[in-house]
């Protein structure tokens, strides 16, 4: 049996034997046959790899937002999203920070494709002797590769993949773009990536600004940026900078004399902190929509570094009174574009506020948008420049306008109430203007804080019923100075390139004539102040301005024009907080003119616009166009507009009797005794206030006692109440004692009626003469005097809820 057993094993393994080597037969066969396909499938694929093995964007990594002034002076940055300091690449590669770098990483830079088989030889040859990795033979093409992949660990087929990626670079890219791309994105230690970055972190400066040592240090950082850099390793890191500045000098790259200087200069002890002379304007961009980008500004560098300075001088005054906020811009009136842009002080303490744009904060604007009333009440034909407009008790429903000073006037020109900045006037102008039409018109100008429709703001809305942006005010004015100068506005920009879209600019049409005219009102320097005083402010140039104070005294603002420069200022506390003497001439004007003192004087001013300009003659005593009455009148020039204003209405031809004593009237007195004289005549309240202010003003004379009689009876009658009257004031549904309602008539139906209680003025009414009046119980006066001086007066008492009061 055991023999056979052993047969037939010897039978089965053969068997097996000859099956498996069949097998492999077949496989080998296949092998061959399929070889060149498989290759060939291996290949075709590797090369649609290595073809599409770069990304369309080598680094997509968050970079710093970092805004320049327009020479490339670093204004401020923020940091990346990363918590990195790493700038975008600059168009150009110092020569110094190129020559280091290739000298120290990669000195055949311009010879290889991506890999250096010498360097790769070197490497090796060094790690064996070293018996440790102690280089690695990479190119800079082969760093980018590397940095690109986010520095995977340093395997052997990692580097494989970084020699076949850096080839592709070198396809795909030129040498200076693979040095942009490597400078931008190197670890220069701590934070820090990028040559930009680096340079300004380390010394301060733009890397075209470094010496041959600064330059030397920044290109051996990233060979261990964990290990040294400014701050640590100190010694070690100067060793590694005169290592490679003796190699540079020895490539003659500099002389002796500039080696021996480069070895002296210190390294610095840490990295510097980054500017931040525009945090407000940088923030600003950011909510643009310009985070991570490298910003080109418009402005000037030195002229920001002086408008922080006077702004902190005058906030370390204003400080005494705690007002703590400020802001400050300046703009060219030729090119539009925003040269500082200070949005608040630098106070320390983050409790005052200082982290607000003021600029672009909403603020009641106080008074400063009278010259935008007067420029369009000149347009519209309403007033010439220098027309009399009423200063005097003025009542609108509720809403009673009160000067500064609380004093009246009675009457003042037209440019004087600007320049003087009366509230009185304005309020009435704004009025007989519209006060839909002027909201319109503001809105046109750029002011895009008017949310509200203008019944929301009244006849308020011309002494700060309304807030406004310094950057809309800056705006405004800035469009008027334009057009008067160039007949064409440009955008109002901060950046430095022209074709910014992301800033919108609403431009108005305005005539320079009244523009001129209105300018010509802002320059006089001397003003009486706020507080009834006349206060100077001396200036070397002509500077067309004027300041603003909010109710309460929250908003203090200044605004000055020359043909060359805008400058705005706002000054007060974000909070909204008022102090005393917190007004337009106290705290923002004296700023204002500091700052045109350290701006370039402006030779010459703005041209007259002649050919928007009509010679006429003008009423010496009215300011309007004389009439045929008046016997005092000049030549001036006015804005064709103004042709449009009435003639002289005060100036009246008067019948007076023989020795001129006394008006008469055919009634009282016989033509052939009559003298007629034209008579410089102003409504009975306004002649009230104006006679005090002008003493050579001649009252109207009396009418003679027979001829007054009949007037009064003939001109103006009492509807209600009649003389003596008691009246019963009923209780309303409240609660509350209802109105009177007091009316009158006049034979002219369009005179005015001016009303006084117990010898108080209390309103004027023309062609409906009604008064809503609630007087207290008890015996009254009612005095009602017309614009000839004609009156009526009687008395009546007011009774209580029942007669027993």
């Amino acid at each position: 049996m055991l023999p056979q057993l052993e047969v037939l094993r010897s039978s089965t393994t053969f068997l097996v034997y000859k099956r498996v080597k069949g097998f492999l037969f077949y496989i080998f066969t296949v092998l061959k046959y399929w070889k060149k396909r498989i290759l060939l499938v291996g290949f075709t694929i590797f090369i649609i790899w290595y073809i599409n093995c770069l990304p369309s964007v080598l680094f997509n990594c968050p970079y710093s937002t970092v805004l320049f002034d327009g020479n490339g002076n670093l204004l401020g940055a923020k940091i990346a999203k990363d918590g990195q300091w790493r700038f975008k690449a600059e168009k150009t590669i110092p020569e110094k920070m190129e020559k280091c770098l290739i000298e120290f990483e990669d000195r055949n830079f311009y010879k290889h494709y991506g890999i250096s088989a010498k360097g790769i030889g070197r490497a090796i040859y060094q790690n064996i002797k070293s018996k440790k990795v102690v280089s690695g033979g990479s190119t800079l093409t082969m760093q980018v590769a590397r940095m690109m992949r986010k520095n995977p660990p340093r395997t052997v087929a990692e580097k494989i993949i970084e020699m076949i990626i850096a080839t592709r670079l070198e396809i795909r890219y030129s040498k200076k773009e693979l040095l942009k791309n490597y400078l931008a994105n190197a670890p220069f230690g701590n934070n820090v990536v990028g040559m930009e970055a680096a340079a300004w972190r380390y010394f301060g400066r733009k890397p075209e600004q470094l010496s041959w040592a600064e330059s030397a240090m920044l290109a051996v950082l990233p060979n261990a940026p964990g290990l040294i850099y400014p701050g640590r390793n100190h010694q070690r890191l100067l060793e590694k900078r005169n290592r490679l500045l003796k190699r540079l000098f020895e490539a003659k790259q500099f002389d002796k004399t500039t080696y021996n200087l480069s070895l002296q200069e210190p390294l610095p002890n840490k990295p510097l902190p980054l500017p931040q002379f525009a945090p407000h304007l940088l923030n600003k961009f950011i909510k643009d929509g310009y985070e991570g980008k490298t910003i080109y500004s418009s402005i000037d560098y030195n002229l920001q570094l002086k408008a922080i300075e006077l702004i902190n001088a005058h906030s370390l005054i204003l400080q005494q009174n705690k007002i703590y906020n400020g802001a400050l811009l300046i703009t060219s009136v030729k090119t539009g574009k925003i040269l500082a842009y200070v949005g608040n002080t630098n106070l320390i303490d983050a409790e005052q506020g200082c982290a607000v744009d003021c600029i672009q904060a909403a603020r009641s604007t106080g008074s400063i948008l009278k010259p935008f009333l007067f420029e369009k009440c000149l347009e519209d034909g309403l007033i010439t420049p220098t027309t009399l407009l009423p200063d005097i008790p003025t009542q609108y429903g509720s809403f009673s306008p009160k000067n500064f000073t609380k004093q009246y006037d009675g009457a003042i020109p037209a440019n004087k109430a600007l320049a003087r900045s009366l509230n009185i006037p304005m309020v009435r102008l704004l009025n007989e203007y519209g006060l839909e039409k002027f909201h319109r018109e503001l809105k046109l100008m750029g002011l895009t804080t008017l949310k509200r429709n203008a019944k929301h703001y009244g006849l308020s809305l011309i002494l700060g019923g309304a807030e406004a942006k310094l950057w809309d005010l800056n705006l405004a004015y800035t469009q008027m100075a334009q057009q008067l100068k160039y007949n064409a506005t440009k955008k109002i920009t901060f950046l430095k390139d022209e074709t910014d879209k992301k800033t919108k600019t609403q431009v108005i049409k305005m005539d320079e004539g009244c523009i001129y005219a209105t300018f010509e009102a802002m320059v006089d320097a001397n003003r009486p102040d706020e507080d009834g005083n006349w206060r100077a402010f001396s200036s070397q140039q002509k500077i067309a301005w004027k300041t603003g104070t909010s109710f309460g005294y929250r908003d203090a603002w200044a605004i000055g024009v020359t043909p060359d420069y805008v400058v705005s200022i706002w000054v007060g506390n974000a909070d909204g907080e008022g102090r005393p003497g917190l007004t337009g001439l106290n705290a923002a004007a004296p700023l204002l003119f500091d700052v045109f003192s350290k701006l370039p004087t402006t030779v010459n001013w703005f041209t007259k616009p002649t050919d928007e300009l009509e010679k006429v003659a003008i009423c010496r005593e009215s300011g309007h166009r004389a009439s045929s009455l008046c016997n005092n009148s000049d030549m001036m020039q006015i804005p064709k507009p103004c042709l449009n204003t009435i003639a002289c209405p005060y100036h009246q031809l008067v019948h007076l009797n023989v020795s001129r004593t006394h008006r008469v009237d055919s009634e009282c007195e016989t033509i052939f005794n009559m003298r007629h004289e034209a008579w410089f005549v102003l409504p009975p309240l306004i002649e009230k206030y104006y006679k005090f202010n002008h003493p050579n003003y001649k009252e109207l004379p009396s009418y003679k006692l027979e001829c007054m009689v009949k007037l009064a009876d003939k001109a103006m009658a009492l509807l209600y109440p009649k003389p003596n009257s008691k009246i019963y004031v009923p209780i309303e549904i409240d609660g509350k004692i209802g109105r009177t309602i007091f009316e009158a008539t006049h034979r002219n139906l369009n005179s005015s009626i001016y009303w006084h209680l117990d010898d108080a003025y209390i309103g004027e009414t023309k062609e409906i003469h009604q008064l809503a009046l609630n007087p207290s119980v008890g015996k009254h006066k009612l005095l009602l005097v017309d614009e000839n001086g004609i009156s009526i007066q009687l008395k009546f008492e007011i009774l209580g809820k029942d007669l027993g009061l």
